[in-house]
């Protein structure tokens, strides 16, 4: 399967069969015009929503979209198990900016986590079914998630296979939040890729944990 790394927090998972599914699709221009990130494009088989702000859920995008995962639950579409874990936005049990959804989906003998906008600290006797997964994309801006420390410490705890950083301050996010910097000077193993697509193959899960910084397509 490909990874490609849209922008902010939304990725979209390509499948061997053509597939594709997309996580929290952002409202390009939101927050008057604060997430400044192209279009989202395309049709997808697949959404999966961690929550309902427009940053990561595009109202025009997801109405045309047949499946869409965005409450607690466990949801199977023809050989994609996806489970999600209801989570906060906060440190004070979404009083401050709501719920969040964790999502795994799991296909063609690979696990994927998104963390969505998580806000606190999480362990493993919280949810044991994210230790040791393939993929883990995380959250490291910090102010309206976890920071870097946190992240760090989650990805630790955790141990996936790989880590992809998200929802950090680029040129084209005007929140204040941090660069992905912080979180990847934490981090031992780290791959720059330069490019916005990762291909998962079996072959490069396992061994030691990497963290691969990928660059917005938009």
């Amino acid at each position: 399967m490909k990874l490609n790394f849209l922008g902010h927090a939304c990725f979209e998972l390509i499948l061997e069969d053509g597939r594709k599914i997309i996580f929290d699709p952002y409202e390009a221009g939101s927050y008057d015009g604060a997430l400044a990130y192209g279009p989202i494009k395309g049709n997808y088989d697949i959404a999966v929503i961690s929550h309902s702000h427009a940053d990561h859920r595009s109202e025009d995008l997801i109405s045309g979209i047949k499946n869409v995962v965005e409450s607690e639950g466990d949801f199977s579409f023809d050989g994609v198990e996806i489970k999600t874990f209801p989570t906060f936005h906060d440190e004070s049990e979404g009083s401050e900016r709501g719920n969040n959804l964790i999502s795994i989906v799991k296909t063609e003998r690979i696990s994927v986590a998104h963390l969505g906008d998580l806000g606190h600290n999480i362990s493993p006797e919280d949810i044991p079914e994210l230790v040791n997964i393939d993929v883990m994309l995380i959250p490291v801006g910090g102010y309206f998630t976890i920071d870097a420390a946190a992240a760090h410490k989650i990805v630790e705890e955790f141990n996936p296979s790989i880590v992809v950083p998200m929802h950090f301050k680029t040129e084209k996010v005007a929140f204040p939040i941090e660069s992905i910097e912080k979180f990847l000077a934490l981090e031992n193993k780290v791959e720059r890729t330069g490019d916005s697509e990762l291909n998962i193959t079996e072959d490069i899960l396992g061994g030691e944990q990497k963290t691969v910084a990928l660059k917005p397509a938009l």
